[in-house]
């Protein structure tokens, strides 16, 4: 529906009020910002108008008006491209640089996101398909305990404990691991488990003595390529909570159960990486009855050509969109960078 630049006016005012304090916005509160330009008898006509097109609707006779999904959506084609031009949100410089780990990196993210926004944030990471082994060894740790130490070019793993074959020798060890850098670095996790499983690696007499170890090196692998799937960190749920309203704390309550169901949230989500960069579903939009008493907005972030993840949050339904687009387009960009696909 085509709205006049006065409507426009009228509308964003209210809009803005109405997410700054919840409450139902006046024309009397609308005339004060506006009164300069247009006299009170306009601005109530033309909130009448208003609400016969959808964009506000009135709680009760003797209310102001609130707005609705519609008048948000204006809201946010009206200012998101002047917003993103002028960055109004410039980026999350406290954060570093480098990661330890990939889990720690979304970990962080999602915290500092629920941190800048109060509200409830989420990372979903992208499923590491490609995981690839940059070192592999094993190492005595006492007479009876051998360490295997590997680093993936996602994760630095500590370490994990293993039974020796009795009188392991340090050249045995400087063997296998001599066969490891040849046979194993630069592999997948999957190639790399094959090749443990099937590969025939060692000499018959170094088979003989460390089948269990490889078998058992096979099996950690493995744990490592299940870490790859998919992994959802969502922050600020107490955060959120401490700031609602008396009525809104059930929905909540079914929303954070929700959000605590991986096998379900975890495909929901991905579906949005798929519709775009940006992604927005307004209280009644929202595809799941959960999270329909408030409003998700959700970017996509790349780490490569070929993993992508999604970053985002849930708000109540009167939230600063502008704000909170910006925000996750800073913290996107900014997974871009540090992982060096940015």
């Amino acid at each position: 529906m085509f709205l006049t630049e006065r409507q426009k006016r009228i509308l964003l005012t209210i809009v803005r009020r109405y997410m700054d304090d919840g409450e139902p916005v006046s024309s009397g509160f609308v005339t004060s910002q506006l009164g300069n330009d247009l006299s009170s008898a306009t601005i109530r006509n033309e909130m009448a108008e208003l609400s016969s097109m959808g964009y506000l609707q009135q709680p009760h006779v003797s209310a102001g008006r609130v707005p609705t999904v519609l008048a948000y959506h204006m809201y946010i084609s009206a200012f998101l491209v002047e917003a993103t031009r002028q960055r109004m949100f410039t980026g999350p410089m406290d954060l570093p640089l480098q990661y330890e780990s990939l889990p720690r990196l979304f970990d962080g993210v999602a915290t500092a996101v629920s941190d800048r926004t109060k509200k409830v944030s989420f990372v979903l990471s992208p499923p590491m398909n490609s995981v690839t082994l940059r070192h592999i060894s094993l190492v005595p740790f006492s007479e009876t305990v051998l360490m295997l130490v590997f680093i993936t070019d996602r994760e630095n793993v500590e370490g994990y404990k293993l039974l020796a074959p009795a009188d392991t020798t340090e050249q045995e060890l400087a063997d296998i691991n001599a066969i490891f850098v040849r046979e194993l670095r630069g592999k997948s996790l999957d190639e790399g488990i094959h090749t443990l499983r099937f590969g025939n690696m060692l000499p018959q007499d170094l088979a003989l003595r460390y089948e269990g170890v490889l078998d058992a090196v096979a099996q950690l692998m493995e744990g490592e390529l299940r870490k790859g799937e998919s992994q959802i960190f969502v922050r600020g749920i107490e955060q959120m909570l401490s700031d609602l309203p008396d009525d809104q704390v059930g929905a909540f309550s079914t929303l954070s159960t929700f959000l605590s169901r991986e096998e379900v949230v975890k495909p929901y989500l991905n579906s949005l990486s798929d519709r775009g960069e940006i992604s927005l579903f307004i209280g009644e939009e929202n595809q799941r009855e959960e999270l329909r008493s408030f409003s998700l907005v959700s970017v996509s972030y790349s780490l490569d050509s070929n993993q992508r993840g999604v970053l985002g949050l849930v708000g109540p339904i009167r939230m600063n969109y502008i704000r909170a687009i910006t925000v996750l387009e800073s913290f996107a960009g900014y997974l871009g960078r540090v992982s060096g696909s940015g």
